[in-house]
């Protein structure tokens, strides 16, 4: 199953950075505004900084800063996501993985009214999402008590190989289309 997921890993990140930047800016918008319907239903959001083939999260910690919503994003420790409150994506700098994160000032914690925003290169929709490979999620989402969610491109919509330890998210939202997974 490993060397399924990595060849998978590998051809979908091809596919995300071959993908053409008039459809990727639509639908980094869409995914955007379907966010901001329910975001107002959550005390604070646990984001991501998006790099260049992911869906765009940056529109999102702007909207949370400008609507004070405390916005909190992820430093990546050897197993662990440990998440910090920001208040300027100018905070942010390059760290593990060459991935943008917060300084560790200020720890956010989750509560049963957080929001966690969770990468994916493809899903399935039905909570199910292929990763980088690292597990970082999956260890975070096993006690989450939040609500997740995944951001996903439709093209990126199929099945997904999986293993036990695979934690199914709460939502997914690919542009044009959110799916209640049928956990919350």
């Amino acid at each position: 199953m490993r060397e399924i997921k990595k060849a998978l890993r590998k051809e979908l990140i091809e596919r995300r950075k071959s993908m053409d930047i008039l459809e990727k800016s639509s639908a980094d918008r869409d995914i955007f505004d379907q966010l901001k319907a329910f975001i107002f239903d959550f005390d604070k959001v646990f984001t991501y900084a998006s790099t260049e083939i992911e869906v765009d999260t940056r529109m999102l910690i702007d909207y949370c800063i400008e609507s004070n919503i405390p916005v909190a994003l992820p430093v990546c420790g050897d197993t662990e996501l440990k998440f910090y409150y920001i208040r300027s994506k100018d905070e942010l700098k390059a760290g593990r993985y060459n991935i943008d994160e917060p300084p560790t000032d200020h720890p956010a914690f989750a509560d049963e009214n957080t929001l966690c925003v969770v990468p994916a290169l493809c899903a399935d929709g039905e909570g199910l999402r292929l990763g980088y490979g690292k597990g970082y999620y999956d260890r975070f989402l096993k006690d989450f008590r939040g609500t997740s969610v995944i951001i996903c491109y439709d093209s990126f919509r199929q099945t997904v190989p999986s293993e036990p330890h695979d934690k199914k998210a709460d939502i997914t939202i690919f542009n044009r289309k959110t799916v209640n997974n049928g956990r919350k």
